[in-house]
């Protein structure tokens, strides 16, 4: 059946993980009604897109294991498609604050002692860049993503990471509100407290508290940029 991956073929696929394929000659001469050239190169192309071939210029094409990071790369181009609207933004907020939300409660589940250790550096680093623009925000991503880790999960990890790339815009934006540094690292404080006390309840509100401000100091931006527009 289209779309699925019977057992016979997972098992091919895994037994050819690595292997080389061979290279194909272009022909110098190819009659206009036969293109085979044509078909194989749209077939390789096909695959590499599936996640299922890597192909290096100079070298020949190599089977890959397929990944979470790949299959969720493949939303790329539609994301920042509907990106490009106020309702698609709205809707990847709504998005992000469901998933991380459920990932904050699960840590408070489920966080062992050096899934605690690992987000108290985290934090820790988010604080001490206070003040360094760049630093801060990829420390405050770093914080997000060791919650993500938690569960184990890579294609948790692989859309906690596409949701960073996707939303860098919003990221960028909110950051320029006053006071949003000390209002994230205050939230991050109360979200490791939560998880690290094992309250699901309280990392849940914590982590929903937190969205919701980035949020609102986004759309606060978006309208002065604006206003300053129409001004200018």
């Amino acid at each position: 059946m289209a779309g699925t991956c019977s057992p016979a073929s997972h098992a091919m696929i895994c037994g050819l993980i690595s292997t080389r394929l061979p290279a194909i000659a272009k022909p110098t001469h190819v009659m206009p009604a036969c293109r085979p050239w044509r078909w194989v190169r749209e077939a390789l192309l096909s695959l590499q897109k599936s996640g299922l071939i890597s192909i290096s210029t100079g070298e020949r094409a190599r089977v890959i294991e397929p990944s979470a990071a790949i299959l969720v790369d493949e939303l790329g181009s539609a994301a920042r498609f509907l990106l490009k609207t106020d309702a698609g933004v709205r809707e990847f907020q709504q998005a992000r604050a469901f998933f991380e939300v459920a990932l904050a409660r699960h840590a408070a589940l489920h966080a062992n002692a050096d899934d605690l250790a690992q987000l108290k550096g985290a934090l820790t680093t988010n604080e001490r860049s206070f003040g360094n623009h760049s630093e801060f925000v990829r420390s405050d991503v770093e914080f997000h993503f060791q919650i993500a880790q938690v569960p184990r999960n890579s294609i948790f990890t692989a859309l906690h990471s596409a949701m960073v790339g996707w939303l860098t815009e919003q990221r960028a934006t909110a950051s320029q509100t006053s006071g949003a540094a000390e209002a994230a690292i205050k939230s991050h404080r109360a979200i490791y407290r939560a998880i690290s006390r094992r309250d699901p309840d309280a990392a849940e509100k914590a982590m929903g508290t937190h969205l919701a401000k980035v949020e609102a100091d986004y759309w606060r931006a978006k309208q002065s940029q604006g206003i300053a527009v129409m001004r200018s």
